[in-house]
């Protein structure tokens, strides 16, 4: 008989929510003992640590330590024997933690790729190759120890920021930092390693009160910067008016590379012809991408920071048109006919009586021009150095197959010289300033560079002058004797790199990827190596990643459209 008075309905769902209530608090107990059970561990190895090196600095005072062996529990100091010993709680050694994520970080391969070149060296390996998602995880943690490091505290720090963008409502703001005493060490232009990376932060409203409350937060911990080298995004740019509101001594360095696309969008952005010469080479990819013209197709244009790289489209036509001032189309095609507009040409030229035998091979193709010249001599008493160029053009089907899909870009001739010498400029000014730096009296020494005003065309002139005053206006706010940066192009590039990672993934978002970031900046060295893993666990990402990222986008489209018919749990 049944004891109890309620449905069997209620009874089974009060008895479930019971037991998964038990269930729960019995795993969250497992989770703390086994938390408490690696706390101990680390704990005990921690102390043997600094037992040993008390014991050491002990008989450093006595003067014994020259002759005493080291103890067998005394962590080793040399980088032969740290890197072939695993990090606290590992298994792997951090030579193989080495190997792996500089592998995965500078080698361009795949996760899956580093296990699966690392199996093809599993002989002169100690151990197996790593799964791809324990790359994955050796990569975050290295990253999140790296940004939670302190940097040193300075007062001559020179900051480049901006912010990158990718599907979905996320931007990341990612804040490099430099000391003024390493720039000339970097030739003014600093690589990769000589960057420090002093904050990835994660929002999905970036305003510019948000930026300075970064800025001031990333002060606190370095020091107050200098100099703050950034485009002008309308967020980035008010956050950093509002950041030197309190720090009036920091100068706000607009990036040349932005500041001359700025002003090539200004002075070309308003050109008809530019505008339709773009236009020509995108109806050109369209019609001649799938013919035997596609070794000549123009570059394609770039969606975003068009006005970065106009160059590519200049030496594009100018190579082009040297290609067709060479006379020589075997390339397209290497067969020569008589057509009729050729052969009206040598009517009209030497009469009709010596051009009327020729009428017999008008439509005959011929393989090459010594072939054509050959039928012509048989034929007719026209000699083929008596021929001009007009009639070899009409003949030559490589030349008729060329003027088919690139006739358009005859017409531009006298354009692209402006348009070439206004690009040379812009490069010139750049390549300057990111090899000297910039400084007070940078505009002097451009204007001492460059090539006079004289040799170029009047808008070339003028643009370079507008260029020049843009300069002076920046180089004015650099204190005298010193010698800042002039461009951000490192955090351009360290965005570049990071794309190549995020392009591997199914949904291109900001994610823990972001991680990747101080991780390939910083060199992997055994001791950081060896830091990293004993200090951040798995758990600490994942909380880093809750905290700044939230749930990623593909656990949301997972559950969102999760196929309930297919799902036997749910069903």
């Amino acid at each position: 008989m049944n004891a109890f008075k309620s449905p069997a309905s209620r009874l089974a769902n009060l008895f479930q929510r019971s037991r998964d209530a038990w269930k729960a608090k019995a795993l969250e107990r497992q989770q703390r003992l086994r938390a408490a059970e690696v706390k101990i561990r680390d704990l005990e190895h921690s102390r043997a640590q600094w037992k040993a090196r008390a014991l050491k600095a002990e008989r450093a005072r006595t003067g014994a330590e020259e002759a005493a062996a080291p103890a067998d529990d005394e962590p080793a100091d040399e980088p032969p024997h740290l890197a072939l010993s695993p990090p606290v709680g590992h298994h792997y050694s951090v030579m193989v933690m080495q190997l792996t994520m500089r592998l995965y970080l500078h080698a361009g391969l795949g996760s899956r790729g580093v296990a699966r070149v690392l199996n093809l060296f599993g002989a002169s390996l100690p151990v197996a190759a790593p799964a791809h998602t324990t790359v994955l995880n050796w990569v975050y943690r290295c990253g999140l120890a790296i940004l939670n490091r302190q940097p040193q505290w300075r007062t001559d720090w020179i900051y480049v920021a901006d912010h990158t963008i990718a599907l979905g409502a996320s931007k990341c703001l990612v804040i490099l930092g430099i000391p003024v005493s390493a720039l000339a060490q970097s030739g003014y232009s600093p690589c990769h390693g000589a960057m420090q990376v002093l904050a990835v932060e994660i929002t999905t409203h970036s305003t510019g009160a948000w930026v300075a409350q970064v800025l001031r937060r990333v002060a606190q911990r370095t020091g107050p910067p200098v100099q703050i080298v950034a485009d002008h995004g309308s967020d980035l740019h008010k956050g950093i008016a509002l950041f030197q509101e309190h720090a009036t001594a920091c100068v706000y360095t607009y990036d040349i590379s932005h500041l001359i696309a700025t002003r090539l969008k200004a002075e070309m952005g308003r050109d008809a012809r530019w505008e339709s010469l773009l236009a020509h080479c995108r109806r050109a990819w369209s019609s001649l991408q799938q013919t035997d013209l596609a070794f000549l197709l123009p570059p394609r244009q770039r969606i975003k920071a068009r006005f970065m790289n106009l160059d590519v489209h200049v030496r594009w036509a100018q190579r082009v048109l040297a290609y067709h001032d060479r006379g020589d189309f075997s390339a397209i095609r290497a067969q020569y006919v008589l057509k009729w507009p050729a052969w009206e040409h040598l009517c009209a030229r030497f009469g009709a009586a010596r051009a009327h035998p020729l009428r017999a091979i008008v439509g005959i193709r011929y393989p090459d021009r010594a072939a054509f010249c050959q039928a012509l001599q048989t034929h007719s008493d026209l000699e083929s150095d008596t021929l001009d160029d007009v009639f070899w053009q009409q003949a030559d089907a490589g030349y008729s197959r060329f003027l088919d899909g690139f006739a358009w870009l005859l017409s531009y001739r006298d354009d692209l010289v402006d348009y070439a010498q206004m690009m040379a400029q812009s490069k010139l000014i750049q390549s300057h300033l990111k090899s000297t730096g910039l400084q007070q009296g940078s505009q002097e020494s451009l204007q001492a560079t460059l090539p006079p005003p004289s040799t170029l065309t009047p808008r070339a002139a003028a643009f370079t002058q507008q260029i020049l005053a843009k300069v002076a206006l920046e180089s004015a706010k650099i204190p005298t004797d010193s010698v800042w940066l002039a461009s951000s192009d490192i955090i351009e590039s360290v965005f570049g790199k990071y794309k190549c990672f995020t392009t591997r993934g199914p949904l291109k978002e900001i994610g823990k990827l972001v991680l990747a970031i101080p991780a390939f900046i910083a060199d992997l060295a055994t001791p950081l190596i060896q830091e990293a893993m004993e200090s951040v666990r798995t758990i600490d990402v994942e909380q880093w990643a809750t905290t700044h990222l939230g749930a990623s986008m593909l656990a949301r489209r997972r559950r969102a459209l999760i196929d309930f018919v297919s799902n036997t749990k749910t069903a």
